[in-house]
């Protein structure tokens, strides 16, 4: 089958220091897809080329994470000059131009990856003939990477475009596709439980094939998590090097590996209303952890404002499970989160608010002068700014633990709040006192709060609202959205293929 195959694979082909001459590219950039899946080296070359395009401006570079999807749960005091879009966004002006070329956009660039995935999953899963490095781990752990991926664009059109189960008679609504094959040309929308359900599916799938990668040290995953290093991750020198084939194995953590789909599981049954489940994946995970031996909190001494501390995570780079890697990054969030950004500058709305009385709490010492320094490049010490420029953070272990609280809440609430209690105790946050038997409301309550101060510019508190069905917290006040939450899908499906 011949296509024309998207360009950005073509140039991704130059980091590879050694690749023979199975990528004959022809005039015009034109690719024959059974040249490009010749041998492994395609293979390593398409994933990455997904990666990358997920890491772009309209989705984790910026807009699904510090731009308008956290602007659109209120996060930010907005310029009315400087952020006119984002202001659309959070009033619900979904007809307004530049909020439509938003929505338009991350729709369109959600659907291209899907599309790659598919072709992706089309040649492996029809391929027997390549012979990969490890085997079938190898070809396994491309393929789980790739519904993994696949899960997790769907996910995001999900809770952008439709209705939360919680406010559509648990998903009986069809607002999106849901696309599984390369090219798809007719895409009607599918009932919001029943993509779930598929999600829930292929996550659970993924999570078994790249298992034996990720957690036998036999092979590069196992080898990179079995213990505390900084390995995991792609952190930026400044330097700009160039990778090695080889290199396709490292940095797990830029990669959606075990530990990051067991994670995307457990967000995806949460929002599903699958406690048990979420609970499952999300508990495996914090096992790991409490173990203290493959991952680690971000020590307080790390945590604060990056002018006074001599060495700091701002990313928090070592909670990090799966994040996109993208030198451009640091280009774009410096026009909002510098001192020089000026009227342009993203400054944190209800500091006040969010931290309430707790002025020990590590991540308020992060925010000097409401400015958040997560993706500032200003510090004391320049190399610990830089070093992670170009993480665009998307899944962190601690949403684990606040999963499996809410999770296991009506079965368990001393062992919920103990598990909550992990993460506050991890921020030099003191102050909830919550007991063992306490109420689901104070328990829901410090919940969200917690949210709002640990993801602050990831883009992930908009949809605790729309999740649980509650209204926007500004100011000290709450914003009714009466079931605004939802953006209109674009007038054209044309990014559907």
């Amino acid at each position: 089958m011949k296509k024309r195959y998207i360009i950005n694979i073509v140039l991704l082909a130059f980091i590879f220091s050694s690749c023979d001459k199975w990528l004959d590219v022809k005039p015009e950039l034109d690719i024959y897809e059974e040249t490009l899946f010749e041998k492994a080296q395609g293979y390593y070359i398409a994933l990455n080329g997904v990666y990358i395009d997920m890491s772009g401006k309209n989705l984790y570079g910026k807009e699904l994470t510090w731009g308008a999807v956290e602007a659109w749960g209120r996060s930010y005091s907005l310029n009315e000059k400087a952020h006119r879009p984002y202001l659309d966004v959070i009033n619900f002006e979904y007809d307004k131009s530049e909020a439509k070329s938003i929505a338009a956009s991350i729709w369109l660039d959600s659907y291209k990856v899907i599309a790659e995935a598919n072709n992706l999953i089309q040649g492996l899963e029809n391929d027997g003939e390549v012979k990969f490095k490890y085997g079938d781990v190898t070809k396994n752990m491309i393929l789980a990477e790739a519904y993994a991926i696949r899960a997790l664009m769907h996910f995001e059109l999900l809770r952008i475009f439709a209705k939360a189960p919680i406010a559509d008679n648990g998903g009986e609504s069809a607002f999106i596709p849901y696309v599984t094959t390369y090219p798809s040309i007719v895409n009607p929308p599918v009932a919001t439980k029943n993509i779930l359900k598929y999600l829930i599916a292929d996550l659970e799938k993924a999570k078994e094939w790249i298992k034996p990668f990720d957690t036998d040290v036999q092979y590069p995953g196992g080898k990179i998590f079995s213990y505390l290093n900084d390995s995991r991750v792609k952190l930026d020198n400044g330097a700009g090097e160039v990778l090695g084939v080889d290199e396709f194995f490292n940095y797990r953590a830029n990669r959606l590996n075990y530990y990051a789909i067991s994670q995307l599981l457990a967000r995806v049954c949460l929002y599903a209303g699958e406690n048990d489940k979420a609970f499952e994946h999300a508990n495996e995970v914090i096992n790991v952890v409490n173990k203290g031996t493959n991952f680690r909190f971000v020590a307080p001494g790390y945590i604060g404002d990056p002018m006074e501390l001599s060495t700091i995570e701002p990313r928090l780079h070592s909670e990090i499970l799966f994040a996109p890697y993208n030198s451009e990054l640091s280009t774009w969030t410096e026009g909002y989160f510098s001192s020089s950004a000026k009227d342009w500058l993203l400054v944190l709305n209800d500091k006040s608010g969010i931290f309430s009385e707790n002025a020990d709490d590590v991540r308020l010492k992060a925010i000097p002068k409401n400015m958040v320094t997560k993706f500032s490049l200003e510090g004391r010490e320049e190399s610990d700014m830089i070093a992670a420029k170009s993480l665009e953070p998307v899944l962190r272990f601690p949403e684990c633990y606040y999963i499996a609280a809410e999770a296991v809440f009506d079965k368990d609430r001393a062992l919920a709040v103990e598990i909550f209690n992990k993460v506050v105790d991890a921020r030099n946050n003191s102050v909830y006192n919550l007991k063992a038997d306490v109420d689901k409301g104070t328990f829901m309550e410090a919940l969200v709060k917690e949210y709002r101060r640990e993801f602050l510019c990831e883009g992930q508190m908009v949809y605790v609202y729309k999740r649980l069905n509650l209204p926007l917290r500004e100011n000290g006040t709450t914003v009714a959205h009466n079931g605004k939450l939802v953006m209109p899908v674009p007038d054209t499906e044309a990014g559907v293929q």
